[in-house]
């Protein structure tokens, strides 16, 4: 099962994607931060990638609310209810994001 971690749940892990709440400031490992293993990015990176082709998979990589609607536009079109681990990743992905928005007109995402 693909799962999405907290900073309390790294268990000292640092191969992981961080998503980060606003424009990246230069500091990592946030509490309020989101980080995803390889394995888990995979399934949303190809989405990534067809909305911001010049993404960089280390980071640090800014989207604002404009991109991830296109990403989730993508991302929903693309992989329909049969994906269902796909599917309950992107949509806590998507509920910390839109969170995010609440506060921030941008978030994060640094790799591994």
């Amino acid at each position: 099962m693909i799962k999405i971690m907290t900073l309390k749940n790294l268990n000292g892990r640092r191969d992981v994607f961080e998503f980060m709440r606003g424009d990246f400031k230069g500091e990592h490992w946030h509490e309020s931060s989101i980080f995803l293993t390889e394995e888990a990015f995979d399934f949303l990176h190809l989405h990534i990638e067809k909305v911001l082709p010049n993404f960089n998979y280390f980071g640090p990589n800014i989207i604002n609310s404009e991109q991830w609607s296109q990403i989730t536009l993508n991302a929903r079109s693309i992989n329909n209810s049969e994906d269902i681990e796909f599917v309950r990743l992107f949509s806590r992905i998507d509920d910390w994001v839109q969170r995010n928005f609440e506060e921030h007109t941008c978030f994060s995402i640094c790799g591994p």
